[in-house]
C-alpha cells in the first residue's frame, strides 16, 4: 500500500505525453526527470506475437490486435525492463486473451502494478496468484465497488476521477484498495483528490503536477487547502 498522509504520489499517463509521444522510453524518462513518482502505459499483444505499448484500439480502421509489429510503430514492452525495480510502473493492458505472454514478458518485475478494463483479466492472474499487485481501471460507476474489487483480487483502483468523492475513497480504503483517479490535469483537480484521500493521481502533466505539489508542501500545514486556481 502506498497511503502516506506526507505523500502525493504523482504518476505520468503514458510518461509525459504533452512533452513527449506517449507511450515511449523518451516519454517516461521524461515523465521521471519531471519529479514523477512514476508512469502508466498500454500493452497489447499483436497478431505476431509480439508485445507492443500502444493505447488506441484501431489503426487505420483495422483492430490493433490483428495487426503485425511491422505494421504498428510502437515501443516493444521488453523495452520497459530498463525501469523495472527502478519506479513503479502501471501497466495496463488493453485486452486480455494472452496472459501467459504476459507473464512472460513481465513476470519477474519488481515494482509493478498490473491492471485493465478488463476485469476478466485481473480475476485470472489473481487466481494465477501472481507476485505483483492488481488493480482495476474504471469509467463510471459501479455498484459496491469495493465488494466487486475484492471479489476480483484487486488491491488498487484506477477511476476517472469524474466520478471520484471521499465516500467512495474512504470506503476502498475501508477494503484495503489504494485509489489513483486517471487524468485529472488541473490543479483544483489535484487538490480536490488529495483532501479526499486518494493515494495519488495519474496526469497527463506531471511536470506541473510535481510543482504544485512542491508548492503545497512549503505552505504552512493550515494552508494547504486554499489558493485553488
Amino acid at each position: 500500500m502506498i497511503r502516506d498522509p506526507h505523500h502525493f504520489p504523482i504518476f505520468g499517463h503514458r510518461g509525459s505525453p504533452r512533452r513527449f509521444r506517449e507511450n515511449t522510453t523518451d516519454s517516461f524518462e521524461g515523465a521521471l526527470r519531471e519529479g514523477a513518482d512514476g508512469f502508466e502505459t498500454d500493452l497489447r499483444l499483436l497478431a505476431d506475437g509480439v508485445a507492443v505499448l500502444f493505447h488506441d484500439d484501431d489503426l487505420n480502421g483495422r483492430p490493433v490486435e490483428t495487426l503485425t509489429s511491422a505494421e504498428v510503430s510502437a515501443q516493444r514492452v521488453s523495452d520497459l525492463g530498463r525501469f523495472a525495480a527502478h519506479t513503479t510502473m502501471i501497466l495496463e493492458v488493453k485486452r486480455g486473451d494472452w496472459v501467459d505472454a504476459l507473464l512472460k514478458e513481465i513476470g519477474a518485475w519488481q515494482k509493478i502494478v498490473v491492471a485493465s478494463f478488463d476485469h476478466s483479466l485481473i480475476a485470472e492472474l489473481a487466481h494465477r496468484k501472481v507476485h505483483f499487485p492488481l488493480g482495476i481501471t474504471v469509467s463510471g460507476v459501479i455498484v459496491d465497488l469495493p465488494d466487486y474489487a475484492q471479489r476480483l483480487g484487486a488491491r488498487w483502483c484506477f477511476p476517472d476521477h469524474h466520478y471520484v468523492d471521499a465516500e467512495l475513497v474512504a470506503a476502498l480504503h475501508a477494503a484495503a484498495i489504494d485509489v489513483v483517479p486517471w487524468t485529472p490535469n488541473r490543479a483544483e483537480d489535484w487538490m480536490r483528490l488529495r483532501e479526499i484521500g486518494c493515494d495519488g493521481v495519474i496526469t497527463d502533466y506531471p511536470a506541473e503536477a510535481v510543482k504544485w505539489r512542491a508548492k503545497l508542501s512549503a505552505l504552512p500545514q493550515q494552508h494547504r487547502g486554499e489558493g485553488r486556481t
